[in-house]
C-alpha cells in the first residue's frame, strides 16, 4: 500500500493529450481541472486508498463518478429580526417562511427611526437549494453486480449498484411516498459476510432505528443493462433505477459511471486476481502450522502429569502455586510426562512458507519497508539487497501501472465527460500558487489519455541521482564552452521538481546579464545602429510634426466648411422666412381684394334691383293705362295688315330701359405665379 499510494498520488499521473496544436491549451487545462475536482473538491486520496486496498484483498475496487443534481432542504431559525429583514427573507426565492411570531427581544429605536423598525420577529424558515456537484466516491465490492463474461470495463452488458437507502432519502429525491411505503425493507443476503468482516474487527455494527419509519432501510438497485426495450430487435444501453418491484427511472444512456481497479489482470476478463488469490493456500497452511507450534510451546511449558490413582491429593496437584505441597501416600506417585519441543522445526517451516509467499507476491521486507543502506550489513550484501529491491520494485511498478491504466484513467475520463456535459460556466482554480481560468465549454469531451507512473521514493531517488550526474557533466561541458547555460538551468529545474518543490524559480531565479568589455567592431556597429536609430527618430519626429500640421490644417478646413455651411443654412432660413412672409402678404391682399370686389358687386346688384323695381312700377302703371285704352278699342291696323296695340310701344320702351341699365358685373379671378427671383406675382383674369 505505501509504495502504490505514493506512486499513484503524484502530480499529473494521468494527463490528457491533444490531437492538434489548437487543442494543446484545452488539454492542459482539462488535466489540471479534472485533477483538481478529484483530489481537491472530492476526498480523492481516501477514495483511491479504499479502492486500492479493496482490490488487493477482494480482487476489485470500484469508484463511482457522477453528477449530483439534487435539491437540498435545510431548516433555519432567526431570532429578533426586524420587519425589513423578514421582508427580505420572504422575497428570497430559495426561502420558504414557515412561521413568524413576535419576538421577546425588542430593539431600542434611535431618534428619527421609523416605528416599524422597533418590531422584532422570531422566524422559522426552510431554505431549498439546487445542488450540483461532481462526485467521485468509493463503492464497496459487495454492492456491485457485474456480468462476468465481459472482457473490458467499457463494454459491459450489465453492471448494477445495490445500496441501502432510507425512505427519507428516496422521498427527498422525488420518489412517490405511496410507492416508497409499499417497498419492503431489508437487504440481499449476498455479500453480507464481506460487510460483516469489514465491521467485525472493531465491533462497529450498524443498528437500525426501528422507531422511525423515515429511517427504514430499502435496497435500491441502479442497473446499466443492454436490452431491447422498444422491441426493434436492437439492444440499447439503458439505465434502470428500481427498488423492489417499483421502477423509478428507465432511460437510454451512453455509458455507466463506474471505474474498476484490479491489481493482477487476467487475459480477456474485467476482474483479475488479488493478492489473497496468490497466497490463500499458503495463508491457511501457515495458520495451521502456527497453531501447532503454539500448542507445542504450551505443552512444553505446561507438561501433563502422570498420577497413581488414589495415592495423590488431587486438590494439591490442581493448585500449582509456588512453594506449594502435593500430598501423596506413596513416593513416586506423580511423574511429569515430558513433551519434546519441536516448535523450532515448525518455525523453520513457517519461514519457508513466508519465502514462498514473498516469491508469489513479490512483496518482501527488503522492498516494502527497508532500504538498501539499512540492509547493507545483511548476509546477502548490499548488491544483493539492491538487486532484490529492484526486482520487487518492478513488480510493484507493474501493479501500479495496471491500476492506473484500468481504474485511474477511467476516473479521469468520466470526470471530464461530466464536466463538459453539465458545467455551463467558467471556473477558477488555484494551481501552484496562481489562479487559472477554466472554461470546460471550450474542451472536447474525450481526449487521448497518457499515464505516467513512478514507484515512490525509489524512483525519485534514482531520478535525483541521475539528474545530479547530468548536472556534473553539464558543469564540465559548460566550462569548456561546449554547451549553453540554458541546459544547466533546465536540469536544475528538473532536479528541484524531483525533490518535491513545485516552484523551482524560488531557488533558481533568472540571472542578470553581466557587463562585458566592448569590442571595437561591436561598438562601431552599435554606433551605426544608434545613428540609424537617431536618424529614424528624427525622421519620425518630422513625420509626426508634418502629420500634426496636416491634422491642424484639416481641422481648420473642416471648421471653415462647417462655418460656411452654417452661414448658408442661415441664409436659406432667412430666404425661406421672407418667402413665407411674402406669400402671407399676397394671400392677405388677394383676400382683401376679393372682399372689396364682393362688396362692390353686392352694391351694384342692390342699385340695379332698385332701378328695376322703379321702372317696373312705372311700366306697370303705364300698362294699366294702356290696358284701359285698349279696352275702349284704341287698336290700329298697320300697312302690313297687322293690328298694333298701344302696349307694344310700352314693351319696346321697357326693353330699351333694360338695355340702357347698368352693365352686368363681371367676375374676376387670379392665380399666384413664382417668378425667377423667387417672389410671388399675381395675374388677374376677367370673364
Amino acid at each position: 500500500m505505501p509504495g502504490l499510494m505514493e506512486a499513484l498520488s503524484g502530480d499529473e499521473i494521468v494527463s490528457f493529450e491533444p490531437d492538434a496544436e489548437s487543442e494543446e491549451k484545452g488539454a492542459d487545462d482539462a488535466t489540471k481541472y479534472v485533477s483538481h475536482l478529484i483530489y481537491e473538491k472530492n476526498d480523492g486520496f481516501v477514495t483511491l486508498h479504499d479502492a486500492i486496498k479493496s482490490c488487493l484483498i477482494a480482487r476489485m475496487g470500484v469508484v463511482k463518478v457522477y453528477c449530483d443534481r439534487s435539491e437540498e432542504e435545510k431548516e433555519e431559525k432567526y431570532r429578533g429580526i426586524s420587519a425589513i429583514e423578514l421582508q427580505a427573507l420572504e422575497s428570497d426565492s430559495e426561502i420558504e417562511v414557515v412561521s413568524a411570531e413576535p419576538s421577546e427581544y425588542q430593539p431600542q429605536l434611535m431618534e428619527g427611526m421609523p416605528p416599524e423598525l422597533g418590531q422584532a420577529f422570531d422566524v422559522v424558515c426552510k431554505r431549498k437549494q439546487n445542488r450540483e456537484r461532481f462526485v467521485c466516491e468509493g463503492v464497496p465490492p459487495e454492492e456491485i453486480r457485474i456480468a462476468r463474461d465481459c472482457r473490458t470495463i467499457g463494454d459491459l452488458r450489465f453492471i448494477a449498484h445495490e445500496v441501502e437507502r432510507t425512505a427519507s432519502d428516496l422521498i427527498t429525491d422525488g420518489w412517490p411516498r405511496s410507492e416508497v411505503d409499499k417497498i419492503p425493507s431489508g437487504s440481499t443476503a449476498e455479500g453480507e459476510f464481506e460487510r460483516d468482516a469489514r465491521h467485525d474487527y472493531d465491533g462497529s455494527w450498524d443498528q437500525d432505528d426501528d422507531g422511525d419509519a423515515s429511517q427504514r432501510k430499502i435496497t435500491v438497485t441502479e442497473a446499466y443493462i443492454r436490452v431491447d426495450f422498444d422491441g426493434d430487435g436492437k439492444a440499447e444501453y439503458r439505465r434502470v433505477l428500481k427498488a423492489g418491484k417499483y421502477i423509478h427511472e428507465n432511460e437510454v444512456t451512453d455509458d455507466h459511471p463506474f471505474a474498476v481497479f484490479s491489481p493482477i489482470l487476467m487475459p480477456y476478463k474485467v476482474i483479475g486476481l488479488s493478492f489473497y488469490d496468490l497466497i490463500e493456500d499458503l495463508q491457511r497452511i501457515k495458520t495451521a502450522l502456527t497453531r501447532q507450534v503454539l500448542d507445542n510451546v504450551y505443552l512444553s511449558n505446561n507438561p501433563r502429569t502422570e498420577v497413581l490413582e488414589n495415592q495423590v491429593n488431587l486438590d494439591d496437584l490442581l493448585n500449582p502455586r509456588p512453594g506449594g505441597l502435593v500430598r501423596v501416600k506413596q513416593i513416586g506417585a506423580t511423574r511429569e510426562v515430558a513433551v519434546p519441543f519441536v516448535a523450532s522445526a515448525g518455525l523453520e517451516i513457517i519461514q519457508q512458507i513466508d519465502q514462498v509467499r514473498d516469491t508469489r507476491s513479490g512483496v518482501t521486507e527488503a522492498n516494502s519497508a527497508l532500504n538498501a543502506e539499512s540492509l547493507a550489513k545483511g548476509a546477502i550484501g548490499s548488491e544483493g539487497v539492491q538487486s532484490m529491491m529492484q526486482a520487487g520494485a518492478q513488480r510493484q511498478k507493474l501493479i501500479a501501472r495496471v491500476l492506473a491504466e484500468t481504474g485511474l484513467k477511467r476516473m479521469h475520463l468520466l470526470m471530464l465527460k461530466l464536466v463538459t456535459q453539465y458545467q455551463d460556466r467558467p471556473a477558477q482554480i488555484k494551481v501552484t500558487g496562481s489562479w487559472l481560468d477554466m472554461d470546460p465549454r471550450e474542451w472536447k469531451n474525450v481526449y487521448r489519455v497518457s499515464v505516467k507512473v513512478g514507484l515512490g521514493s525509489h524512483d525519485k531517488a534514482q531520478k535525483i541521482a541521475n539528474l545530479t550526474l547530468l548536472g556534473n557533466m553539464q558543469k564540465e561541458m559548460l566550462m569548456g564552452g561546449l554547451i549553453a547555460p540554458d541546459g544547466v538551468m533546465h536540469t536544475a529545474n528538473k532536479l528541484a521538481k524531483a525533490m518535491g518543490y513545485t516552484d523551482p524559480a524560488e531557488f533558481f531565479p533568472p540571472a542578470q546579464p553581466q557587463p562585458q568589455q566592448p569590442d571595437p567592431a561591436v561598438v562601431l556597429e552599435q554606433m551605426k545602429q544608434q545613428g540609424a536609430q537617431q536618424l529614424a527618430m528624427v525622421n519620425g519626429q518630422v513625420q509626426q510634426q508634418l502629420a500634426q500640421v496636416k491634422s491642424q490644417t484639416d481641422m481648420q478646413t473642416e471648421a471653415m466648411k462647417q462655418e460656411a455651411q452654417a452661414q448658408q443654412a442661415q441664409q436659406e432660413t432667412q430666404l425661406e422666412a421672407e418667402r413665407n412672409a411674402l406669400e402671407m402678404q399676397n394671400t392677405m391682399a388677394i383676400e382683401r381684394y376679393k372682399a372689396e370686389l364682393h362688396m362692390q358687386t353686392e352694391i351694384q346688384k342692390a342699385q340695379i334691383a332698385q332701378q328695376t323695381a322703379l321702372q317696373t312700377a312705372e311700366i306697370s302703371r303705364r300698362t294699366a293705362v294702356e290696358s284701359a285704352q285698349v279696352g275702349k278699342g284704341d287698336g290700329k291696323v298697320g300697312e302690313d295688315g297687322n293690328v298694333s296695340h298701344p302696349l307694344d310701344g310700352v314693351m319696346q320702351q321697357l326693353g330699351a330701359l333694360i338695355e340702357q341699365g347698368q352693365p352686368k358685373p363681371r367676375r374676376r379671378s387670379g392665380s399666384a405665379v413664382r417668378g425667377p427671383d423667387g417672389r410671388l406675382h399675381f395675374e388677374i383674369n376677367e370673364d
